[in-house]
């Protein structure tokens, strides 16, 4: 779990700048360009590079990390030049500190009337802090990561639940053959968060019913008349009466829900994962983006920790109307928090207000063109 997250000097952002997040829902809103993909590829940079540096069953220690951080960053921004990623007219680099919490493998008894667990483990801290310097030497990057802490104490048998990240553009579409594409071509024009999307996908699904299957995902998938499947390395849509479509014939918005289902039935998204999804609303009518609200919410209840960025004011009161009811008793209340992103001046750096009410959320870009949309039409119709 992403525990916090503080950057300086890093692209759009200016120094000391600090998210705390909720083990629930998490939702980042901001304009164009304020940083909200940024935060999320930061995230999942640090949720997953203690199981990527321990697949290997070896230490994780700076010489390793520093190699391993200085390619992800590369990959996940698509830059050939990490002093890219150095605010620009600062002297000197950026910092980046992350505190993640794994989990020890712990036996875990309850009754069989009791909720399930919502974490798979005791909680192990991960801290990282490393910093990206310019180097004055000729060189493929012209910049240089420097670990000054990685988690080289924290227990070996310590592991992280799968992290995913769904970017922006819809992937399931792409599916088919993206592995091959990404390791055949150097300049693929995705970030490499597509692929690490595909080979998570790339799974067996599991015999028994996973736990994370709720009634909103059963909801999505009438809705949908059917569910995705693995097929000899394909993606398939399989309708109810078991007939197939081709995915390219299925709607956009739909192959999201579809993803996010699948996702949940292969296991994939699981107790103690976090998951990452930048602009979930996309080509989603409100219908289906009221049912993706409740099933995001749901999974915040059940120990998935869910962090969003999104520009819907639709999708950001479907949240808080799921929260005024978990308050009145009508199922579990999630732990959340809300994050705005914005300048105080058209060219200056990037920070955060953030707070478990989004009214307290400045700027609030997205309800002030809503009011002011709103004052345009009833200037047109007096």
């Amino acid at each position: 779990m992403l525990k916090a997250l503080k950057v300086s000097n890093f692209t759009v952002f200016g120094s000391d700048v600090e998210f705390m997040f909720s083990p629930g829902l998490n939702v980042i809103v901001g304009e164009n360009g304020a940083g909200k993909t940024h935060v999320l590829k930061l995230g999942y940079l640090f949720s997953r590079a203690w199981p990527d540096l321990t697949a290997q069953r070896l230490a994780v220690n700076k010489e390793r990390a520093q190699a391993y951080l200085a390619e992800r960053l590369a990959d996940l921004f698509q830059v050939s030049d990490l002093s890219a990623l150095i605010r620009r007219n600062t002297k000197g680099g950026a910092v980046l500190q992350a505190q993640v919490d794994g989990h020890i493998p712990t036996v875990q008894i309850r009754m069989a009337d009791e909720p399930e667990f919502t974490s798979p483990g005791l909680p192990e801290a991960m801290p990282w802090k490393v910093q990206i310097q310019r180097k004055d030497q000729a060189g493929l990057l012209k910049a240089t990561v420097l670990p000054d802490e990685v988690p080289d104490a924290a227990a070996r048998n310590a592991f992280l639940p799968q992290q995913v990240l769904v970017p922006s553009k819809e992937m399931v579409s792409l599916f088919k053959g993206l592995i091959g594409l990404f390791d055949k071509y150097r300049d693929f024009p995705l970030d490499i968060s597509y692929r690490d999307l595909a080979v998570a996908m790339s799974t067996l699904e599991p015999r028994d019913r996973p736990p994370l299957m709720s009634d909103v995902a059963q909801r999505m998938q009438s809705l949908l008349g059917g569910d995705l499947k693995l097929e000899k390395g394909e993606l398939v849509f399989e309708r109810a009466d078991g007939s197939q479509m081709d995915i390219s014939l299925m709607a956009e918005g739909y192959r999201k829900l579809a993803m996010l289902i699948y996702l949940l039935r292969y296991g994939v998204v699981e107790r103690g994962s976090t998951l990452f999804w930048d602009e979930p609303e996309a080509n989603l009518n409100p219908a289906a983006l009221k049912l993706l609200a409740e099933a995001l919410y749901a999974l915040g209840s059940a120990g998935v920790q869910v962090v969003v960025a999104t520009h819907s004011l639709f999708l950001l009161r479907e949240f808080e109307i799921l929260q005024m009811g978990s308050a009145q008793g009508h199922a579990n209340q999630v732990p959340n928090k809300y994050f705005g992103l914005g300048r105080q001046k058209k060219d200056g750096p990037v920070s955060v207000t953030q707070s478990t009410d989004i009214a307290d959320i400045e700027p609030l870009v997205l309800l002030d063109e809503s009011l002011q949309q709103s004052d345009r039409y009833m200037e047109a119709n007096p």
